[in-house]
């Protein structure tokens, strides 16, 4: 039997393009039934903060920087006026609509001394239950390294509430930004949970963390928010200045040296820098008639796009470095994998909306297309493994309008190498964290155990660190991992980051970032100038 959702809100009229996306998505599911809207006959809907200044600058931000995507509705649209819609003080008709659960996305009255009434109580998400743009503002003001958002269980109007779930999103320097992210991103949270509970997995009773109320923004943290927009614009036009004169601003390099990971460690290894306008970064190795060689993403700065080249490793340098695969569209992550004696690449090519397989024709400088894995998304970093029988695809796909790819880890069962069949996981994204949701490598086995390498993108940064994730329990209802290992950028002085880590035979590479690169050579300087012109 379906589970039966109904949404608590201002009035149809009022629904925000993420709580649409949201209906739109209890719709398509096949396990799920929209039985009914509960409305607020008298509200007003204000999405503005309460405090003056705030409310002013809110709307000026809302309008030149923080614009909702309008939503593609169309099965919500085509069921809206049969969907039974009763007044929130109606507890009879209530009753009638049978709900298993409701989504309490309402602005202003609550329906909570009706809790009971519902097999799975009510469910508030934290970014409408906690008041506009309070929680991204306190992410902003007090430097936390992730904004959090977190969906709440009602069970009754003075009941403790407990968090049904939550996830940790890099925070935005733009606090309406911050808040509008925080909203779409609750529309995946939402629908995940509404999966577990129709496979009946979500255990209520077994519910024990409190939820967290940030305070109302006052003047003196306005004060501090404008302080640090006025800083978060300043150093995207100085990089973008720096980008113009060739200093290559936020610069990604290579390092290895002869280890495996649980024995990398970065301050001691081999630096290989691009020499030109360009970075290096997303590295992969592997072994071909006795040589090493490493694959990885060449950014030019330039063009503003990437593709893949391979040197060969010989005495921990970086040699012969040659291009390998460019297209018209952005290329990075060089997965490689081997498959009935030939062997594959799997690169990221969100920008084609798709992910992409190619084959090896000449190793390593010759490739050819082979298949489209999947189609129209927006997915980065993908890989695949074998874990016993089963074949893993691990991917890290966009599921809001902001294309971000960061915080959400998608799994897909294979039917093999080839793909051609693939079942996604019942609980996508599996991890929601954009302090470990993102891949930063190959799945690596050692001693009969897998670990995921992943990306830290906390901080407000892209490529904060890394980690070391041991995959504990994977099948296609659960997926459990456990850090084992972290690195952050503070091994060597002018580090802000690092992202990728690989490891093959007794070699292992790691990506690192820096500030400011500076010059590559006369042949960055020389693109720069060629820049300034067309500009």
């Amino acid at each position: 039997m379906a589970l039966k959702v109904a949404l608590f809100c201002d009035g149809p009229e009022h629904l925000q393009p993420w709580m649409l996306r949201l209906a739109e998505g209890i719709c398509r599911h096949a396990d799920m039934q929209m039985c009914g809207l509960i409305v607020s006959a008298d509200a007003e809907p204000d999405q503005a903060p309460r405090h003056p200044l705030i409310r002013f600058w809110w709307n000026f931000e809302r309008k030149f920087a923080a614009r909702p995507q309008p939503a593609e509705s169309d099965m919500f649209a085509d069921i809206l006026d049969t969907l039974p819609a009763v007044d929130r003080l109606d507890r009879a008709g209530i009753e009638r609509l049978g709900a298993d659960v409701v989504i309490d996305l309402s602005s202003t009255g609550r329906i909570d001394h009706f809790a009971s009434l519902f097999r799975f109580g009510i469910w508030g998400p934290s970014v409408v239950r906690h008041g506009v743009g309070n929680a991204a503002m306190q992410a902003i003001v007090t430097n936390s390294p992730v904004t959090e958002i977190q969906l709440v269980h009602i069970s009754g109007a003075n009941r403790p509430r407990s968090v049904i779930a939550s996830a940790a999103l890099n925070t935005k320097f733009i606090v309406s930004r911050n808040h509008l992210f925080m909203c779409e991103k609750t529309v995946p949270l939402i629908l995940r949970e509404l999966k577990r509970a129709t496979l009946d997995i979500l255990d209520i009773d077994a519910l024990k963390r409190a939820p967290e109320t940030p305070k109302p923004a006052g003047a003196a943290d306005f004060a501090v928010y404008l302080w640090k927009f006025a800083a978060g614009m300043g150093t995207r036009v100085i990089e973008k200045i720096a980008t113009r004169l060739g200093l290559r601003p936020g610069m990604f390099f290579l390092k290895t040296m002869d280890s495996d990971i649980s024995g990398a460690e970065p301050s001691v290894m081999k630096a290989h820098t691009a020499p030109s306008n360009e970075y290096y970064a997303d590295p992969f190795l592997w072994e071909r008639d006795g040589e090493t060689y490493c694959f990885f993403e060449v950014f030019d700065y330039t063009t503003q796009k990437g593709h893949i080249s391979v040197g060969r490793l010989a005495e921990n340098e970086l040699e012969d470095v040659t291009p390998v695969l460019k297209t018209d569209y952005h290329l990075s992550f060089p997965f490689l994998f081997e498959h009935e004696g030939e062997l594959f690449m799997m690169p990221e090519t969100c920008g084609a909306r798709r992910i992409e397989t190619w084959r090896c024709v000449e190793f390593p400088a010759r490739w050819e297309r082979k298949a489209t894995i999947l189609d129209d998304v927006i997915a980065a970093d993908s890989s695949l493994v074998q874990i016993g029988e089963d074949w893993w695809l691990f991917t890290n796909i966009s599921t809001d309008p902001f294309g971000e790819m960061n915080s959400e880890l998608h799994l897909y069962k294979a039917d093999g190498p080839a793909m051609t069949k693939r079942t996604p996981h019942a609980l996508n994204p599996v991890v929601f964290d954009t302090r470990t949701a993102r891949n930063g490598g190959r799945i690596l086995e050692q001693d009969g155990a897998y670990f995921r390498i992943s990306q830290d993108n906390s901080h407000g940064r892209y490529g904060y660190g890394l980690n070391v994730m041991k995959i504990d329990h994977i099948s296609l209802n659960d997926y459990r991992e456990t850090m084992v290992r972290k690195i952050e950028p503070d091994f060597e002085p002018g580090a802000i980051g690092c992202h990728h880590m690989d490891s093959r035979g007794e070699k292992v590479v790691i990506d690192v970032r820096r500030r400011v690169g500076g010059y590559g050579s006369r042949a960055g300087r020389a693109d720069a100038g060629r820049l300034r012109g067309r500009n």
